[in-house]
């Protein structure tokens, strides 16, 4: 190993961060050893006690700008939206018996945000990129990205900002279970007659009365094409239509009459818009490949949040509930989380409960170290298996810094991270052990925690479940006293 991957964690600093980027400076780890204020059970082999914080560093403050939400400009009737801001609930001052429900609208790590108000933090550029695609593209979207970046968050926010502007915002979380069938009858369950155009070219004009466009359709199955007739039909109004979860359909044949439907919706020029959700590291992860749909589709990329985004979600939350959290703190969840904004719902729930269990109203660092605690004891029966299996080999604590290194490497939108990083300030190349070791831990005997990326001439690597990165942050510094 050369003396940059050697013990202790403050000797593994990526060099090439930048604001933006989710990454966090060459302090990530720094902090001086010290006792577990709080005595939690939590101690994996090896632990060390609890340690207090590393410097404070102040964070760069948002743009007003930032936290105006975007709006489609225009209603589907063809008219300018009144301007006026989503209200936010009154802010409460002082603990109350129901700041713990405070809290938990605040910081919400297994749910996504449902309101427009001002708990929806950031992403402001896909808000506006989705909304330009819809409105002036008249383009159907997807939009896609790794776990626990927000994407339903996103979703819901879409809805309601859409519902704003006088579009028909239906929503629909998908699961193997649900044929191409089921999701678009109870889509169509939910658009009203009132929205029926009639008329002698119309073949279902005949029809005397009916409630709603799932009426239109044949019993049993229907086609693309029959589905495409019933959605022509639509009249005053624009529907969108938001697929969440579509990473949980597995079946090709809805994966193709999707694709169908997008081409012929996008050629008859209907008023109706999808919008598809999922996990996936690529476009044709979620809906395969079909070419030919490429020019009907606006493909969104949700990225990590950035440092500035996830200090405002910390403190709004904590606005909310009528507490704060100490400035240093704030900076270490940026630090462990990485941009990722469900470990900074999580760390900072655990946090503000930890402070105000003890009657608090400032959440400290021994609040942290017990919020770290937490996260680890909850992470994924997976995470914590591949993390065991890459570490149960000899000579560990080689393993642990090559790991920790490329967890604290500067990383792109989509995780992916250059060895070269893992080399110290003097840009020195890796050694070939560290080289090594990435391929190792690639290899399923290791616990496949790490994906290549093959390019020409190099090789970069990405986390295979991107949540590790964060585990491993909160782990290693936890067992090394670097809290």
């Amino acid at each position: 190993m050369t003396p940059q991957m050697a013990r202790p964690a403050s000797h593994l600093r990526p060099v090439g961060g930048g604001p933006g980027d989710g990454m966090r400076g060459p302090d990530a780890f720094r902090g001086d050893p010290g006792g577990d204020p709080r005595g939690r059970p939590y101690q994996p082999p090896g632990a060390q006690a609890y340690a207090p914080l590393g410097g404070h560093r102040p964070n760069p403050a948002a743009s007003a700008g930032d936290h105006e939400l975007p709006r489609f400009t225009m209603t589907v009737n063809g008219g300018l939206r009144a301007p006026g801001a989503v209200g936010s609930p009154a802010m409460l001052k002082g603990l109350t018996p129901e700041l713990n429900g405070l809290l938990r609208e605040a910081f919400t790590p297994t749910r996504p945000k449902q309101q427009l108000n001002s708990l929806f933090i950031g992403r402001t550029d896909t808000l506006k990129r989705i909304i330009s695609a819809i409105e002036e593209e008249r383009a159907h979207v997807i939009l896609f990205g790794d776990r626990g970046r927000g994407k339903t968050s996103v979703a819901n926010a879409i809805e309601k900002i859409a519902g704003q502007a006088g579009y028909l915002s239906l929503k629909l979380t998908c699961s193997a279970e649900l044929s191409f069938e089921d999701i678009f009858r109870h889509f169509l369950k939910k658009i009203p007659s009132t929205y029926y155009r009639s008329g002698i070219d119309n073949p279902f004009a005949s029809r005397r009365s009916f409630t709603s466009f799932n009426e239109l359709l044949p019993e049993g199955g229907f086609s693309v094409t029959e589905l495409n007739e019933v959605l022509s039909g639509i009249h005053a109004t624009h529907v969108l239509l938001i697929l969440d979860e579509y990473d949980r359909v597995t079946d090709e044949d809805f994966r193709n009459k999707l694709a169908e439907l997008f081409k012929n919706l996008t050629d008859s020029s209907i008023p109706v818009t999808l919008l598809v959700v999922g996990v996936a590291e690529n476009l044709d992860q979620l809906l395969g490949k079909h070419p030919s749909i490429q020019r009907s589709l606006v493909p969104v990329h949700l990225p990590l949040m950035t440092d500035v985004e996830i200090s405002r979600l910390i403190n709004a939350g904590a606005e909310n509930a009528g507490i704060t959290f100490a400035p240093d703190v704030v900076d270490r969840i940026c630090e462990f989380v990485r941009g990722l904004p469900y470990y900074a719902q999580l760390l900072g729930l655990h946090a503000a409960r930890s402070a105000v269990s003890r009657g608090a109203t400032q959440v400290e660092r021994e609040d942290l170290a017990y919020a770290v605690t937490r996260c680890l004891q909850e992470a994924e029966r997976g995470i914590v298996d591949s993390y065991a299996r890459a570490l149960a080999a000899e000579r560990r604590a080689e393993l642990e810094d090559v790991l920790l290194g490329c967890a604290l490497c500067p990383a792109d939108s989509y995780g992916t991270f250059d060895p070269k990083d893992l080399a110290g300030p003097n840009g020195a190349e890796p050694s070939r052990e560290a080289l090594e070791i990435l391929e190792r831990l690639c290899r399923e005997d290791y616990g496949g925690i790490l994906a290549p990326v093959v390019e020409p001439g190099w090789t970069r690597y990405r986390f295979r479940n991107q949540m590790m990165r964060q585990y491993v942050l909160m782990r290693q510094a936890h067992e090394r006293g670097q809290i």
